[in-house]
């Protein structure tokens, strides 16, 4: 770092971690952490990677290099000494293990108004901020991981989306997307609550559809559709262009489940990663409503499959199972 200073050497990436990368969870003797980063920051760095355990970052004096382009932070906390930053070049913001409390979050925000990437990986303290709100005209792409609460996103050219987490979240956003995604996983028991929770949201987040919708479930109760209709009358949710799910217990009460699955999502196609003893449980009763004329929420469905290990389509004897369940669902159904 010192021959990068003395010969003025540009600095296009620096990246400065605690971990070794053979084996992350051994910790590196220590460094002059502030020299390295004064010298980065100095010689024009454009992509700061900073990955240190319990380590101080000056986040104003970061911002203040006018050369960054990118900024990805990771398990370290964040000193926000008094002062006023105004960053015009940074375009890419990620936080990952990183404690924010409310003070922070506006900062990060307001210091940073061209930001077209913004991502939020598990950060520690922001699930105490009642209302996180994102409100900025550049912002393309936004992803958050592990956060759940009450989101508020003003950002007209926003065009990607993706949330993962265990719980469904609570978001506004006023525009429809080109592409909008979200996974839920480690789910320990679904029930009718959370299946009339899960469509409320779908229909207030994103305008006409989603792209994407992956559910990861551990257990699932019986769903009765008689009393989800009568007492859960919400609007019509917005369609799901491709809903993944991915079983993981061995025995349900299928049918309700997947009736349940469809009134929910609404979905244009059915991606299912089940054990294999359940794909035929679920490929008779997609048949079944096929043929139903009782059940107009299954009408969207146009398509199938069945995927195992490796994300490969699964194969029935000689039979790949890679045709259509319902190959012209939506036409059949059209006027009924």
């Amino acid at each position: 770092m010192e021959r990068y200073r003395d010969g003025k050497v540009p600095i296009e990436k620096f990246e400065l971690s605690s971990r070794s990368s053979y084996d992350p969870h051994k910790v590196l003797p220590p460094i002059p952490i502030d020299n390295c980063l004064d010298i980065a920051l100095q010689n024009g760095v454009k992509h700061l990677v900073f990955d240190y355990i319990s380590y101080s970052v000056p986040i104003l004096t970061i911002l203040a290099a006018k050369s960054l382009r990118k900024l990805v932070l990771a398990y370290c906390t964040l000193s926000l000494a008094s002062g006023v930053v105004n960053q015009n070049s940074l375009r890419k913001l990620s936080l990952s293990h990183v404690k924010l409390d409310k003070n922070m979050f506006e900062t990060l925000l307001n210091s940073c108004p061209l930001i077209d990437t913004l991502i939020f990986v598990h950060c520690i303290g922001l699930e105490k901020v009642y209302l996180r709100k994102i409100k900025t005209v550049y912002l393309k792409v936004l992803k958050i991981r592990d956060s759940e609460g009450m989101w508020e996103i003003d950002a007209p050219n926003l065009v990607s989306f993706e949330y993962t987490g265990k719980q469904i979240p609570e978001f506004k956003i006023a525009r429809q997307l080109e592409n909008s995604k979200i996974y839920l996983y480690r789910l320990d028991n679904i029930n009718v609550d959370w299946f009339c929770k899960l469509r409320k949201f779908l229909s207030k987040s994103t305008g006409a559809s989603w792209s994407q919708v992956s559910i990861r479930f551990k257990e699932c109760t019986e769903i009765k559709m008689e009393h989800l209709q009568q007492h859960y009358r919400v609007g019509a949710t917005t369609q799901v262009d491709v809903l993944e799910v991915n079983v993981l217990f061995q025995y349900m009460e299928c049918s309700s489940f997947v009736d349940a699955l469809l009134w929910s999502c609404l979905p244009k196609r059915l991606n299912l990663q089940p054990r294999l003893n359940l794909f035929t449980v679920f490929s008779d009763r997609l048949m079944y409503m096929k043929n139903s004329t009782i059940r107009p929420w299954h009408s969207q469905l146009k398509e199938t499959k069945a995927f195992g290990e490796n994300n490969q389509l699964l194969q029935l004897g000689s039979e790949q199972i890679t045709e259509s369940v319902l190959p012209s669902w939506g036409s059949e159904r059209k006027g009924g």
